[in-house]
């Protein structure tokens, strides 16, 4: 069964810009950055604290996978009461805890096997750090004409490599191809992913379309 995002932004948390804003030091982010990530906000949903994906993956921030307890301690934790850093025990208790409710639990029931929170804004910063340095390079190589493609077709295949991972979308054969001869309306028909929902699978796709009607030279 086809699935959609576990979560999704709160209403006063409406862009990216607006996310780097609440994280105090935050590194500036290139414009071409925090445009690319709208559809990645929008699908990936906004989360201070760990919790369980649809497969049982424990994630935090925007879609970030915290494989481990190492990972998480990688992160700068904090008591969501108190505003106290977070001990390396009790990330790792945390991590357990929240890894023991299993997939299905929304939430209220992470929040209840876990207080432990991520600074304001500092969600946004992982997914910018991963967009810059991870996800950006891997699809310029995949497609090197991808800084040239229609802005639409950009922010389809990003949103696509974050949901995937660059290694999986190289396995869309098609798709890398239409895009690389710029047929566009070719990669709209070759962009369904049976890993996510209905609702996420048309919006990749109207992106596509859009960027087959664009001009471009």
């Amino acid at each position: 069964m086809p699935r959609t995002a576990a979560a999704s932004a709160t209403p006063d948390q409406t862009s990216i810009d607006d996310l780097l804003a609440r994280a105090p030091g935050a590194p500036r982010v290139p414009t071409d950055v925090r445009v690319l990530s709208t559809e990645v906000l929008r699908w990936e949903g906004y989360r201070q604290e760990m919790h369980v994906d649809w497969r049982g993956n424990v994630r935090t921030g925007i879609g970030h996978r915290l494989p481990s307890a190492v990972a998480a301690l990688a992160l700068p934790w904090r008591h969501r009461t108190t505003g106290q850093p977070a001990t390396a025990a009790e990330v790792r208790i945390a991590f357990e805890q929240v890894r023991a409710q299993g997939a299905g639990h929304r939430a209220p029931a992470h929040q209840r096997a876990s207080d432990l929170v991520l600074p304001a804004g500092y969600p946004a910063v992982l997914a910018t750090r991963r967009l810059e340095r991870d996800l950006l390079p891997a699809l310029r190589r995949l497609c090197p004409r991808f800084d040239d493609f229609p802005l639409p077709a950009q922010r389809a295949l990003v949103e696509m490599s974050f949901n995937l991972g660059t290694r999986a979308l190289r396995r869309f054969h098609n798709l890398v191809a239409a895009c690389n001869r710029w047929d566009f309306a070719a990669a709209a028909d070759h962009c369904l992913r049976r890993s996510c929902g209905v609702a996420r699978n048309i919006a990749t796709r109207d992106l596509f379309r859009k960027a087959a009607g664009a001009k471009f030279v």
